[in-house]
């Protein structure tokens, strides 16, 4: 008696999934300019000393970086 409740239930569930409906999700692209992704090995300590700078100075890593390179190249 159990298992043809039991099996009832389940055709009920899987009849209603049918009737779910799926929200897609898109990614949305706010990067300025054109950008790409990089990636390399840092010292620890060099790190370290690179996210403290970023906190104390209330910026990212990323704007550190960029302005880093930018001071190199044009010397």
């Amino acid at each position: 008696m159990e298992k043809d409740n039991i099996s009832d239930l389940l055709n009920k569930v899987k009849a209603n999934e049918n009737s779910k409906t799926m929200q897609k999700v898109t990614p949305v692209n706010t990067r300025k300019g054109e950008e790409i992704q990089f990636s390399f090995y840092l010292s620890k300590q060099l790190l370290k000393k690179v996210k403290l700078k970023a906190i104390k100075e209330d910026t990212s890593l990323k704007n550190i970086m960029n302005k880093a390179l930018e001071q190199y190249l044009k010397t």
